[in-house]
């Protein structure tokens, strides 16, 4: 039975059906059919898309589009083609056009006369043409990736067809990847590919990144390296760039990938074996994201570092990384040091270790004016129950 014509927000009951005007009626209808779509019950789904076709209303542009899904699924592709084309003929503004036209090019690209995506004038359309041409094995489609990655194309499209060949594991598309890695195509595109390239061929990408690394001067093209590194789970090869590279600034940047990585024990080695203590401030700072063996390591520095900048900074690194765990640490250095700075750096770090139960008692013992004031200033803005006591306390004295 056909929908009947109710004004937006009426409900008419007609033979036990209750319809309902407008939006809601179409909505519901919609709905029904966008669920029927998601269960694969095509039969069901397609009278109500006609039902929301003919109300004509907000909905009516995407009920064509899904016929057409729909007539594609149970292999009619001239009849989904002819949902597109009505689609386009009665709303050639709709936002569902781009989607139609996506399957207009899967549906041709398996037939005898494929779109050819040098005519298509929608950037994503030519994507997902070669991406569909691709995936087909089609000869063509490596020279035309070529042709766009050359081409005075849009930066924009040029990253979508270099992620399109990055997926392709022929040795061509390798050697074409490889040759925008090295930098021989595209300078634009090079750190692109490095990710890119780090994703998809993995280890085995080690060789020809470690050869960009050597070769390169530009700090931003070997920094995508470093995060290639990263990606590829190579610690070796950060391990060989915190300490050989010129660049400070890599150097830290190859520290703090270590971190992420969790490589703990190759960051003990270099902190052990480098004199610069830039990078062993990047060390101290790299154990935070590497969990409890960062921990661990960082209360060895905290204990026995001879730098008094390098120690303060393991101590209040700890209370970042070590949370309650580091707190017996904590209060060892705070009770044993006979360096004030230390002592500080030690409150610091039970302060951000939300440890307020060991604070006041601090506070309570503490002779030091000085040492007193600091530990109840931070107590006088943690808001936890013991803190607020005391600060009770101090105000009843």
């Amino acid at each position: 039975m056909s929908a009947l014509p109710v004004a937006r927000g009426v409900e008419v009951r007609f033979e036990g059906v209750l319809f309902v005007g407008g939006d809601a009626q179409e909505d519901q209808l919609y709905s029904d059919a966008t669920r029927a779509i998601n269960e694969a019950r095509w039969s069901d789904a397609e009278p109500l898309l006609d039902q929301v076709i003919s109300l004509r209303g907000r909905r009516s542009d995407g009920a064509f589009y899904w016929k057409a899904y729909i007539k594609n699924k149970v292999g009619r592709p001239s009849d989904a083609l002819e949902a597109c084309s009505n689609l386009r003929q009665n709303y050639p503004q709709s936002n569902w056009l781009k989607d139609c036209s996506a399957l207009e090019i899967e549906i041709r690209s398996k037939s005898a006369s494929p779109v050819q995506p040098q005519a298509e004038q929608n950037e994503e359309l030519k994507l997902l043409a070669l991406n569909s041409i691709m995936q087909g094995g089609n000869a063509n489609a490596l020279p035309i990736l070529q042709q766009i990655l050359e081409g005075q194309q849009s930066e924009r499209l040029k990253e979508r067809a270099l992620f399109v060949l990055a997926q392709n594991q022929s040795k061509e598309a390798r050697e074409l990847l490889g040759q925008i890695v090295r930098g021989e195509k595209d300078p634009n595109l090079q750190i692109k590919a490095i990710r890119l390239l780090a994703v998809a061929q993995g280890s085995g990408s080690a060789d020809i990144l470690g050869s960009v690394y050597t070769k390169s001067s530009d700090p931003s093209v070997k920094r995508a390296v470093l995060d290639a590194y990263l990606v590829m789970n190579a610690p070796e090869k950060l391990v060989e760039a915190a300490q050989h590279e010129s660049d400070p600034q890599l150097a830290r940047h190859a520290v703090s990938e270590l971190g992420a990585m969790g490589a703990v024990s190759r960051l003990s080695e270099i902190y052990r074996a480098t004199s610069s203590k830039e990078l062993k401030s990047a060390i101290i700072n790299a154990y935070i994201p590497a969990g409890a063996k960062g921990t661990e390591e960082l209360g060895v520095i905290a204990s026995s570092e001879q730098d008094p900048d390098l120690r303060r900074k393991a101590i209040r690194n700890l209370g970042v990384s070590g949370g309650s765990a580091a707190v017996p640490s904590l209060m060892t250095i705070y009770s044993k040091s006979n360096d004030e700075e230390s002592k500080k750096a030690a409150i610091d770090a039970l302060f951000v270790a939300g440890d307020a139960h060991d604070l006041v008692a601090m506070a309570r013992s503490e002779k030091d004016p000085g040492a007193r004031k600091n530990i109840v200033s931070k107590l006088s803005v943690m808001h936890n129950k013991e803190a607020t006591d005391y600060m009770l306390e101090l105000l009843n004295k």
